[in-house]
């Protein structure tokens, strides 16, 4: 939990999260496959598999390429049972486990800074609950979150926020499109006139409400 605290180790971290629920699910399928080799090997009794635990530690060897290299007398069926189990695995599975974790992979890239951010919220709130209630109403007062926000002077907003002010370069930028909403500082009085708007402002805004 402490990986949060990186953006790029919390999007890393939660990467390693979703590809290894996509291994587990294969580590259960490869299981059931092993085993239902090992079955069918221990009916037949061909030599080395005449046990099933046996036969089910022989396959597991053979998958994981630690047995040494062996020469089974088996009969024609087993023989194909035992090659049949080596293109399962080896071609089967494993390439079918390489291309869901690559496809899984470009589909977390896209979007894994963002599920970041929603992961670190979901810790933040697991560590909150843990502090003992002073703290977190001593961290509460601190932070402010009664005082509305302040959209411009005298222009008072919504409270519950923390206010991060913008930098006056972003309004520079030819990328930058203004406001839809329009805010008018100040107190409501039925007596105040509206502000009168500028015909380029007004232009500027028709231009903005059609796009």
């Amino acid at each position: 939990q402490a990986l949060v605290i990186s953006p790029r180790l919390a999007a890393l971290t939660y990467t390693i999260g979703q590809l290894f629920s996509d291994v587990t699910r294969f580590m259960y399928l490869m299981g059931i496959t092993l085993v239902s080799f090992a079955a069918a090997l221990t009916a037949l009794q061909e030599p080395g598999f005449e046990e099933f635990d046996v036969s089910t530690m022989n396959l597991l060897k053979h998958f994981l390429n630690l047995a040494p290299p062996t020469h089974y007398d088996f009969e024609a069926l087993g023989m194909f049972i035992l090659v049949m189990f080596a293109i399962v695995i080896h071609v089967g599975l494993l390439s079918i486990l390489i291309a869901q974790l690559a496809l899984a992979y470009e589909h977390l890239s896209e979007d894994k800074a963002g599920y970041a951010k929603m992961n670190r919220a979901f810790v933040c709130v697991e560590v909150e609950s843990c502090l003992p209630m002073s703290l977190r109403r001593k961290i509460w007062d601190k932070i402010d979150f009664d005082t509305p926000l302040e959209f411009d002077h005298g222009d008072e907003g919504p409270t519950g926020g923390i206010q991060v002010m913008e930098l006056a370069i972003v309004r520079a930028s030819p990328k930058y499109k203004p406001d839809r909403i329009i805010r008018c500082t100040g107190t409501a009085d039925p007596h105040d006139p509206w502000p009168v708007m500028r015909d380029g402002e007004e232009e500027g805004m028709e231009i903005h409400k059609k796009e």
